[in-house]
C-alpha cells in the first residue's frame, strides 16, 4: 500500500476532476478530524497537523514540556531513526517545522505534491509513537536550551514575559511555555513520554492540507496512513482556570531599545468567546489612523501608538502601546494615552471607524485565496483557533457588528480599573538574567555513522523531481516616460494587487550633510496632497476598503471594482505630496528624537563595528542618519530630494490579479503617465571595494547570556551569475535543513546551537559570505572550530553524490514555492527587475544547478572561501580565550 506513494501523489496533484470538491471534510472514525482544500495556484502542498495541547497542558514546574516533545518529534519515530527523517525533509526541500503555543501545537510541512504520501506517513508514524531515545534528548536538550537562551538574551522578550505573566497569574498562560533550563535539566525521557501518549491521539488532532491536491485521492491517502491508528482516551479536562479579576498595578522593565515603551493592557475573553469578532473590529477601528491614536502619532505626541487584540483559546489581551524617546519622561505619554482611550469610553468609537474595519475585514478576505500558505492560516484559525467550520463565517460575524456593540464592550473590558500597564524604559546597563549555562555533556563521543537506506515507502523522495520553468508575464513595456510595466493576470479572486519599487540608495544620493532626508521623505508622504490631506487620503481609502502604500515601495489592494479609483488615489498620493511644513516639522522631531535613541543602543554599536569591519573608511555603507543632521533639514532639501530620486525611468510596477493587459496599460498610463524625471539619474550602485583585512570584534551588549556570533567574508560573487547559484546549491549541503553539515555538527550530534545559517549576500559590486548563530560563551570555541574544519572539507574535497543529489531535489522542489502567492510573484519579477536582472533568472539558476556536480562545487569553495580570512563578530559575554 505505501510503495509508490510518491508517483501516486503526483498523478493525482495537478488533475484533479470538474466535480472535485474544494473542500473536503471528514472525520475518521478514530476522531481525527481532516479538512482538505484544493488550490492549484503552485505545485504546492501545504500541510497541518495539529495537537490540542500545549504549554497550558504542561505543569507550572515543567512548563516546558509541549515544546520538548514538539522537539522530540523531529528525533526519529519507532520505524524512522532521526537521520533517516531529516534526509526525508532535506530530499523535500526542507520546509518543514513546529509551533508550541499554549493550546496547541502544529506541525508544519510545505512540499511538492509528489511528496505527499510519504509526509503524510511520516505524520502518521509520528503519531503512533516517537523514538525517545535518552542519548537523542541529551543532544536536543542542549539545543532547546540555546532557543530559551537566546529568548532570554533578549530584553524585549524579558518584558513580554513580565508582562504576561502578571496579566494572566493564575492561569496556564502565565507559565513560559518555551521552558526553562532548569525544567529542562529534570526533564526525563519518561515525563516526554507520557506527554506525547497522553495527548497525541487521533482524536485531539486536526489535520489540514492545502494545495495542489485532489481531495477525493488525497483522503483516501489520509484514510489508509491513519484510519488503524487507535483513539485514546484523553486526560479528562478541567474547568479552565478563572482568575481572579485584574487590579491595577504599573510594573517597569528596562530595554535597550532605542526608544521606551508604555504599554496597558487587559485581560479579556478568548478567541472562542461569542463577541470575538467585535474584539476584532474594536481594536481595528481604535487602531485606524484617523482616530484619536493616529493624532497622537503625527501631532508629535509620542513616537507611534497602536492599538491591538491577540487571543488564545480561553483568554486574551487587549494592548494599547505608546513609544517615547530614549531620556524623556514617560508619564506624560502614559497620560497622553489613557486621555484617548478615556476619550473611546466617553463618546464612543466614531461609527465612521467602526464600519470602515468591518468593510476592510470583508473585503481584505478575498485576498487570503491570492495565496497558499494565506489560505491555510485562515483555515487553521478558523477549525483550531476559533473552532468553527469555515473562515467565511468568521467573515459574517465581523460583517454584523455594530457600533453600539463596540461601545458596550469597550465600556465592560477596557475599564482602566482593570488595567495592566508595564514601562519599558531604555537603560544604560542591564542586568543578564540568572540562567544557568548549558548543563549538558562536554562531548557526546559521536561521529558521523553512515546512513541507513530510507525505507522502501520514501524511495520517492530521492527520485529527480521535473525541472520547474517559471512562466512569463503576460507583458513587460517601457512606458514612454522610462516606467517599466509587468503585468500578470490570474482571474482566481475579484482582486487586484499593484506592487512597485523606485531603486533608490540613500547612502548613494543624499547629498552632502543631508543624511536622513530620504527617511524624512518617505515618512511625509502619507500626509497626503495640497488639495487632499492626511486624513482625507485615508477617509477615501476606508470608503473603498481599499490599502494603498507610498514611498520608495509603493502599491495598492483594491477589489477589481474599486480599482480605479483607488489607483488614482495611490497615484495622487505618490505624485503630488504636499510636504507641508507643519507636518514636516513634526516629522523632522520624531525622527531625530528616534535616532538619537537609536545611536546609542548597544545593538547599533555591534552593527557599525561589523559594517566598519568589512568596508574602507569612507565608504557610502558607512554613511549615518544623526539628529544633528536630520534637525538641519528643510522643505527645500526634501522637495529637492523627491526630484532626484522619484522618477519613472527608476521605478517598477507590476500589476496582478483580475486584469488583462491592454486595461493595465490604459490604467497605468493614465495614472502614472504625466510622472517625469527632469534631472539625470543618480547613481544608486555603491563601488567596488577591495578585501578587508580580517578583524575580530567582541561586544557585551546588555543583558545578554548568550553569544551571538557572525563570521563574515568578503567573497567575489556577484548578484545574478551562474557562480551565485552555484554557491547557493553549495550552500545548501552547509546549512539547510538538519542533515545539512553544520546543522549536523552543532545541533543534532551536540546540541551546542538551536540555529544556524549561511548565506552569500550578493550585489552588483560586492559579494559577503555569512555564517551567523547564537552558542553559550562556553561554547563559542568549539563551534568556531567546527566551522572551520567543515569549511576547510568543502575546499577540500567533493560533496558526497547522494548529498548533492538531496540538495539539489529540494532546491528543485522548493523553487516553485515562490508562485504559491500572488505578491510572491509580483516581488520577485520586480527584484530582478530592478536590478536589470532577466525575468527568467529562476530558470537560468535552475540550469546551473542541474549542472552542478560536487566537483564543481569543490572547486568553487576552494577558491572563494579561505577561512582563515573569516572575521569574527561576537554580541554577548566575551568567550575563553584558546
Amino acid at each position: 500500500m505505501r510503495i509508490g506513494m510518491g508517483l501516486l501523489a503526483c498523478a493525482l496533484s495537478g488533475a484533479a476532476r470538474a466535480d472535485e470538491p474544494a473542500v473536503l471534510r471528514d472525520t475518521l472514525a478514530n476522531g481525527l478530524r481532516v479538512v482538505i482544500v484544493r488550490d492549484a495556484l503552485a505545485p504546492m502542498v501545504a500541510t497541518r497537523l495539529v495537537y490540542l495541547a500545549g504549554s497550558a497542558q504542561s505543569s507550572a514546574d515543567f512548563p516546558g514540556t509541549a515544546h520538548a516533545v514538539e522537539h522530540m518529534m523531529f528525533r526519529g519515530t519507532r520505524d524512522l531513526d532521526a537521520n533517516q527523517l531529516y534526509r526525508i525533509i532535506q530530499a523535500t526541500g526542507g520546509v518543514a517545522n513546529a509551533m508550541t503555543g499554549t493550546d496547541y501545537t502544529q506541525y508544519l510541512f510545505n512540499i511538492a505534491p509528489a511528496d505527499l504520501g510519504v509526509i503524510l506517513h511520516v505524520e502518521a508514524d509520528r503519531m503512533r509513537g516517537i523514538a525517545l531515545d535518552p542519548n537523542q534528548w541529551a543532544r536536543e536538550r542542549g539545543a532547546i536550551e540555546q532557543e530559551v537562551s537566546a529568548d532570554r538574551s533578549n530584553t524585549g522578550y524579558r518584558a513580554a514575559e513580565q508582562f504576561n505573566a502578571a496579566l494572566f497569574a493564575g492561569t496556564p498562560y502565565a507559565w513560559r511555555g518555551v521552558g526553562t533550563r532548569e525544567s529542562f535539566d529534570a526533564t526525563d525521557i519518561e515525563r516526554l513520554r507520557q506527554f506525547h501518549d497522553s495527548w497525541y491521539a487521533p482524536n485531539n488532532a486536526v489535520l489540514l492540507i492545502v494545495g495542489d491536491v485532489a481531495p477525493r485521492a488525497t483522503l483516501a491517502m489520509v484514510r489508509a496512513d491513519f484510519a488503524d491508528i487507535p483513539r485514546r482516551a484523553l486526560p479528562r479536562p478541567g474547568a479552565p482556570k478563572v482568575p481572579p479579576p485584574l487590579a491595577p498595578r504599573t510594573l517597569s522593565a528596562p530595554t535597550d531599545a532605542g526608544v521606551g515603551t508604555v504599554t496597558i493592557g487587559w485581560r479579556t475573553p478568548g478567541l472562542r468567546d461569542p463577541d470575538m469578532a467585535t474584539r476584532l473590529i474594536l481594536a481595528d477601528a481604535i487602531n485606524n489612523r484617523r482616530g484619536g491614536l493616529g493624532r497622537l502619532s503625527v501631532e508629535g505626541r509620542g513616537l507611534g501608538a497602536y492599538f491591538s487584540y491577540s487571543g488564545r483559546r480561553d483568554w486574551g489581551q487587549a494592548i494599547a502601546t505608546i513609544r517615547f524617546p530614549r531620556g524623556a519622561d514617560p508619564a506624560r505619554y502614559l497620560a497622553d494615552l489613557q486621555a484617548v482611550l478615556a476619550d473611546f469610553r466617553a463618546h464612543g468609537v466614531p461609527p465612521e471607524l467602526v464600519e470602515a474595519a468591518k468593510r476592510a475585514r470583508v473585503k481584505h478576505a478575498a485576498f487570503d485565496r491570492n495565496s497558499i500558505l494565506g489560505l491555510t492560516q485562515t483555515w487553521l484559525s478558523a477549525l483550531v483557533e476559533r473552532d468553527v467550520s469555515d473562515p467565511d463565517e468568521l467573515v459574517r460575524q465581523c460583517a454584523t457588528v455594530t457600533p453600539a456593540a463596540v461601545n458596550a464592550l469597550m465600556a465592560r473590558e477596557l475599564a482602566p480599573d482593570h488595567a495592566l500597564i508595564q514601562v519599558d524604559l531604555p537603560a544604560e546597563h542591564i542586568a543578564p538574567p540568572h540562567d544557568s549555562g548549558f548543563g549538558g555533556a562536554e562531548s557526546f563521543g559521536d561521529r558521523p555513522v553512515p546512513d541507513a537506506p530510507l525505507p522502501q515507502w520514501a524511495q520517492s523522495v530521492l527520485a529527480p523531481p521535473p525541472t520547474p520553468h517559471f512562466a512569463p508575464p503576460a507583458a513587460d513595456w517601457r512606458l514612454p516616460n522610462g516606467l517599466r510595466l509587468i503585468v500578470r493576470p490570474n482571474h482566481r479572486t475579484h482582486t487586484i494587487l499593484l506592487r512597485a519599487r523606485i531603486h533608490e540608495n540613500a547612502n548613494m544620493e543624499e547629498p552632502a550633510g543631508q543624511d536622513g532626508v530620504a527617511r524624512l521623505t518617505a515618512s511625509l508622504m502619507p500626509f497626503g496632497t495640497a488639495a487632499r490631506d492626511r486624513v482625507a487620503t485615508e477617509a477615501a481609502a476606508d470608503a473603498l476598503g481599499s490599502s494603498i502604500d507610498v514611498g520608495p515601495t509603493f502599491g495598492l489592494a483594491a477589489q477589481t471594482a474599486d480599482f480605479g479609483p483607488t489607483l488614482a488615489l495611490l497615484a495622487d498620493t505618490e505624485l503630488h505630496p504636499a510636504f507641508r511644513e507643519a507636518d514636516l516639522a513634526i516629522m523632522r522631531d520624531k525622527l531625530s528624537q528616534a535616532q538619537k535613541g537609536f545611536l546609542q543602543t548597544p545593538a547599533h554599536a555591534f552593527g557599525r563595528a561589523v559594517r566598519a569591519a568589512m568596508v574602507p573608511a569612507g565608504d557610502p555603507s558607512l554613511r549615518e542618519d544623526t539628529p544633528e543632521t536630520i534637525g538641519r533639514l528643510t522643505r527645500d532639501d526634501v522637495l529637492a530630494y523627491f526630484r532626484r530620486a522619484y522618477r519613472p525611468d527608476m521605478t517598477v510596477i507590476e500589476l496582478i490579479g483580475d486584469i488583462e493587459p491592454q486595461a493595465a496599460r490604459t490604467a497605468i498610463l493614465s495614472a502614472f503617465g504625466g510622472w517625469t524625471a527632469k534631472e539625470p539619474k543618480p547613481e544608486v550602485i555603491e563601488p567596488p571595494i577591495a578585501d578587508p583585512p580580517v578583524a575580530r570584534v567582541q561586544m557585551d551588549g546588555e543583558g545578554r547570556t548568550q553569544d551571538r556570533i557572525i563570521l563574515a567574508q568578503a567573497v567575489p560573487l556577484r548578484r545574478g551569475t551562474a557562480e551565485t547559484a552555484l554557491f547557493e546549491l553549495g550552500n545548501g549541503v552547509l546549512s539547510r535543513g538538519f542533515s545539512s553539515r553544520l546543522y549536523q555538527a552543532l545541533r543534532v550530534r551536540t546540541g551546542y546551537v538551536y540555529g544556524v545559517s549561511s548565506m552569500a549576500s550578493t550585489s552588483e559590486t560586492r559579494g559577503t559570505f555569512l555564517i551567523a548563530l547564537g552558542a553559550d560563551p562556553a561554547k563559542v570555541p568549539r563551534v568556531e572550530a567546527e566551522i572551520l574544519s567543515i569549511l576547510d572539507d568543502m575546499r577540500a574535497h567533493p560533496v558526497g553524490a547522494e548529498e548533492l543529489e538531496r540538495v539539489r531535489s529540494g532546491y528543485l522542489r522548493t523553487l516553485p514555492f515562490a508562485g504559491a502567492s500572488l505578491d510572491a510573484i509580483a516581488l520577485r519579477d520586480i527584484g530582478l527587475a530592478t536590478h536589470d536582472l532577466p525575468l527568467d533568472q529562476p530558470d537560468r539558476d535552475i540550469a546551473t544547478a542541474n549542472a552542478a556536480t560536487p566537483e564543481r562545487i569543490r572547486d568553487l569553495f576552494a577558491r572563494i572561501v579561505h577561512p582563515p580570512g573569516l572575521s569574527t563578530f561576537v554580541y554577548g559575554p566575551a568567550p575563553p580565550q584558546d
